[in-house]
This record gives structure tokens, sequence and C-alpha cells, in this order.
């Protein structure tokens, strides 16, 4: 046990090593989105007023209130800018500070999955996921909704698990914060609840409602001010994600389907290029094929937890086809969660075939890829 944990705070340490190495250089110089999320936190940090004076507002309005910066990356940022000063470097670091907050969730989740090895291999997945690279890079909210998906996904895992309180209750509460945590998040966040109300009634069947009730308790508070949210600050609800009814279905289904675009997701990458090398996409081509045996396993398995996971993955982006936009991939980080659970548990099926097996299987993905 205290081999485990010493193992997790040496990983810890390593990724905020490697995640900050040249973090204020590589990209070089400061970009739009990241000047109004570290000027407020400034201002936050000094005076709990923002650029428009008010104090301790939930949303941070700039370019005469049209665009809105959400809660949780700038309060984060005031708070350490109280503490250790403002810097740049500082203000890039947070992004860190989410990975770091994810990457120890994930542990656990696959730690409880399967164990410490696979635990760890898990970890080597997440940490060589190019988006997270590129997104730790910056002080940008798309990387914000991470430690909430990843939250969302333990707490339902303990939910299978245990019969008291606090999983429902905290599932909920994650659901609600992460809903503050970007733009996007406000097309995940119906899905979210949905679908821990279908595992809830699945897995707890006659005793399901009492347990129902405390996960809604977990998110109601958070939700249930938004109609006086949206009086206060107009507009900042759904910002510049706010949905729009396809003229042709074709409209509405071809964004959705574009996040599985397999070139996309494993070769091309973000259509915005600071979001995006240009040479890899948002996963590694290498971990393909551990995908999609952990897909066709979590199937195979009839494991609740597994197969709610693989529904996550493919059912979390079906509303972004109301923006109307494609191949964002800075978007999709939502979807990380999940790729790394069936990805570890592909790798973990590839090492209980026997060789004979392997080399045919090898044999196929070659062919494939050629």
């Amino acid at each position: 046990m205290i081999f485990k944990y010493f193992l997790l705070c040496l990983i810890i340490i390593f990724s905020f090593l490697f995640f900050s190495f040249k973090i204020t250089e590589v990209p070089p110089g400061i970009n739009g989105d990241e000047v109004p999320i570290g000027y407020n936190a400034i201002l936050i940090s000094r005076t709990l007023h923002d650029e428009n004076g008010r104090l301790l507002p939930i949303f941070f309005s700039s370019q005469n209130l049209t665009d809105f910066k959400q809660p949780i990356t700038t309060y984060t940022t005031a708070l350490a800018f109280k503490i250790f000063g403002p810097s740049y470097k500082l203000m890039r670091q947070i992004s860190v500070f989410f990975i770091l907050i994810s990457l120890t969730t994930l542990f656990f989740i696959l730690n409880k999955l399967f164990n410490l090895k696979f635990a760890l291999v898990g970890l080597v997945i997440f940490i060589t996921i190019p988006i997270i690279m590129i997104q730790s890079h910056l002080s940008l909210e798309n990387i914000a909704p991470l430690p909430f998906i990843s939250a969302w996904l333990l707490l339902t895992y303990l939910i299978g698990k245990k019969n008291n309180i606090p999983p429902f209750l905290l599932a909920g509460v994650s659901v609600g914060l992460g809903f503050y945590s970007y733009p996007g998040m406000r097309l995940v966040t119906p899905v979210l609840i949905f679908l821990t109300y279908a595992y809830i009634l699945y897995l707890k069947r006659k005793k399901a409602f009492g347990f129902l009730i405390f996960f809604t308790v977990g998110y109601l508070p958070f939700l249930g001010v938004l109609p006086l949210i949206h009086g206060q600050y107009p507009g900042a609800i759904l910002a510049y994600n706010r949905p729009s009814i396809p003229a042709e279905y074709q409209q509405l289904i071809l964004p959705y389907l574009s996040s599985f675009d397999v070139s996309f997701l494993f070769l091309k990458g973000d259509s915005t290029p600071y979001h995006s090398t240009g040479k890899q996409g948002m996963f590694l081509l290498a971990t393909l094929p551990l995908f999609l045996i952990g897909c066709y396993q979590a199937i195979k398995s009839k494991n609740s937890f597994l197969i709610l996971t693989l529904i996550t993955f493919f059912l979390l982006p079906i509303f972004y086809g109301l923006t109307g936009s494609i191949h964002r991939a800075s978007r999709l980080i939502v979807l990380i969660p999940s790729f790394v659970v069936l990805s570890t548990l592909g790798f973990k099926t590839l090492t209980l075939i026997s060789l004979k097996y392997l080399r045919n299987i090898t044999l196929v993905l070659v062919i494939f890829f050629l």
C-alpha cells in the first residue's frame, strides 16, 4: 500500500516536471484567450473584483461582454496568484495542475479495475496523449473539464460497488461543478446526468429511487440557479456554443460523426492550429489497436462499468452537432478518461493472449495499417 502511493507521488512529480518543461516558451507569447483569464485572476487575487468592477462574479466578461471566461479556471488561477504571486509561468501551470488531478483520479480507477501494473500502463497512455501535451502549455479552459469527467467516472465505479450516500452525492457535485469549467460542458452535462440516472436504475433497480435523489441533490444547486445567472450574465451560459436548429438532419449528424473520424483523432488533430501540432492526431496512432481491442473486450466482458465507459466515450459528443463545427479536438478532451480506461483494457487483453494468437493479430494489424 505504501509502495503504491510512493510510486504515485513519483509519477506526479515526474509529470509536473515533464509538462512544465519550457512551458512559457512553447508555444511562445500569450494568446488572446489567456489574457482575460490572467488579468481577471490578478484583479480577483488583489481586490476580489473583476475588470468590470463586479465583486466575485460567477463569469468573467471581456471584449465588451461578448466573451465570457469560466469560473473554475479563473478562480483557480486567482487562488494560485494569491498564494504564490502572479506570474505567466504559474498561470500556464494551472493547466498542468488540472492534468495532475486527472492523472491521480485515473490511477485509482485503473488500479481498482485492474492492478498496479496496468494502472501504470494507463498513466503512460494518458501522459503521452498529444492533446494533453498541447493543452498543458496553454492557460485555456479546454483542459478544465478533465478532472470533473475523471472524478465522475471514478464515482460511477464506486456507485456500482457501494450503497452508501457519498458516491452518489459526489457524482452529482462533480457533474454540477463541471458545468462551469468549459462552455462545451453545457452540451455534455445533460448526457452525464442521463448516463448516471440510467446506470443507477440498472444497478440498483427497486432501490434506485433514494440513490437517484442523492445524485440529484448533488448537481441541482449548481444547475438550479441557471435562470438567475442568465439574468445577471446574459449570454454567458451558452456563449459561442449557443445551439442552433439545423436546417437538415445531415447538419446535425455530421459534426457528431466527425468526432470519431479516425484520421482526425489519430492523424490530423484539431482544426484550430494552436490546439494541434499538425503532425499528430488527438490520440497517438500507436494506441488505436489497444483502444479497438479494449472496446471489443468491454462488450465481451459484459461488465456494467466497462460497458458504461464505452457508451460514455461514444455518447458524450452527441449534442456537439448543435454547434455546427467539426474536428475540434479541444472540445473532445472529455473523451480522454474513457479512452484511457478502454486502451488499458486493450493492453491487458494483449498480455493474456498466447504468443500464437499474438503473432496472428500482429500480422492483421500490420496489413491493416499498410
